[in-house]
């Protein structure tokens, strides 16, 4: 099997170099263009990306890292058969500390904004698609956690293996939640019982419309003698 960490370590590297050359160039600002006197910027296209601030592209980069060492170590225990089932326990959670910039959450918000990662998209593809990183996502689950954050900055399809099952969704039943039950006394509920003035509750009290209506209709009515 080839060795699928050495190729997507490779391409992380090569993506971390197209973000630090794009940084440098957003740090020296515009180019200009001289024309005797006047100097002049290039227009910025209507549709593009607003830029971000360095901050985020330097967090891009460190998470880009830690990934690539993720992947090497998970792939380096796939080979060894050393690779437990389970997740090892979590320490402790750390204390807390200041807010950090969060990265972006739109779909292709990285070669959106920097073209030259188009190289990076391309061979992530392809390897998505060769039956070694097809068998050992199969294996190893916990790649999958890997692989899918990089496929939505990178605006790629993801296959079918290594998409996540969907999530099941709650059976609503009003009967189930006590409503559309039948009133207690009613003649739906207790069909042979004659019918009554239905009493009121705290949430649903009876209009007074319907409460002048059945007094005006028992003084009318005769009592029932036997």
């Amino acid at each position: 099997m080839t060795d699928i960490a050495i190729n997507l370590t490779a391409m992380l590297a090569r993506l971390c170099l197209a973000v630090g050359a794009y940084v440098t160039a957003q740090a020296r600002g515009p180019q200009l263009v001289w024309l005797g006197t006047r100097a002049f910027a290039p227009i910025t296209p209507p549709d593009r990306l607003p830029a971000l601030p360095a901050e985020t592209w330097l967090l891009l980069t460190h998470r880009i890292n830690r990934l690539a060492q993720r992947f090497r170590t998970l792939f380096a225990l796939y080979q060894a058969g050393t690779l437990s089932a389970s997740r090892p326990p979590r320490a402790a959670p750390p204390s807390p500390r200041a807010p950090y910039p969060r990265l972006p959450t739109a779909r292709g918000w990285i070669n959106g904004r920097i073209p030259a990662t188009a190289p990076c998209a391309g061979t992530l593809e392809f390897m998505l698609h060769t039956p070694e990183l097809r068998q050992f996502v199969s294996a190893t689950p916990r790649a999958g956690r890997l692989l899918r954050p990089l496929c939505h900055m990178l605006a790629i399809a993801i296959p079918d293996y290594l998409r996540l099952p969907p999530h099941p969704k709650p059976c609503f039943s009003p009967l189930a939640l006590g409503r559309g039950q039948p009133e207690a006394g009613s003649s739906i509920a207790e069909p042979n019982r004659a019918p009554t003035v239905a009493q009121g509750t705290p949430d649903r009290p009876i209009p007074r419309n319907i409460l002048a209506a059945a007094r005006a209709w028992r003084r009318k009515t005769p009592p029932i003698t036997q």
